[in-house]
């Protein structure tokens, strides 16, 4: 029965988008809130920025890379969630979150002082990750290339050097 009125809205039941305009309720889909609107964020947020540059002129970056390296040479081969646990439980830094310690591996690694070195399971997570370890002077080969994008400086690839082959 095509051209049939809608039971409860009274609208034709054959229009292909009638279900969006009714819900089986008479008036409950026209009576519905508006979704809320959204935000798109396309740059940094101004809070987190000044925290970073905070974080920068406190010399808490530096710290951090220095205690996530230093972390790194007693561990071996480690998980950014097993180095973040050391400094933590053995270093004793009060951290909350791990925010900082991923951060810093990534910075390391991009100076070439550590590399990644294939994945296992965590021993804190027992999900298989990224392992990582530090680079010897002997095996050091330079920096990244980091790659920005030119509208809004966010970065959008990296060239990291490897070692030649032996």
């Amino acid at each position: 029965m095509e051209g049939q009125p809608c039971l409860f809205c009274g609208g034709n039941a054959a229009e292909p988008d009638h279900l969006l305009h009714c819900d089986g309720r008479q008036g409950a889909a026209e009576a519905a809130p508006p979704p809320p609107p959204v935000t798109t964020i396309t740059a940094p947020r101004d809070t987190s920025v000044q925290a970073f540059y905070n974080a920068v002129d406190t010399g808490v970056i530096r710290t951090r890379r220095e205690q996530v390296y230093a972390a790194l040479r007693v561990l071996g081969d480690a998980t950014a969630n097993e180095v973040f646990e050391y400094l933590k439980e053995q270093r004793h830094l009060g951290l909350r979150y791990d925010s900082n310690t991923r951060a810093r591996l990534t910075e390391l690694r991009d100076m070439g002082v550590i590399r990644e070195t294939g994945q296992r399971p965590c021993r804190v997570t027992h999900q298989t990750c990224i392992t990582w370890a530090i680079v010897t002077a002997a095996e050091y080969v330079g920096t990244a290339t980091v790659h920005r994008c030119t509208t809004c400086g966010q970065i959008v690839a990296r060239d990291i050097p490897l070692a030649a082959a032996k």
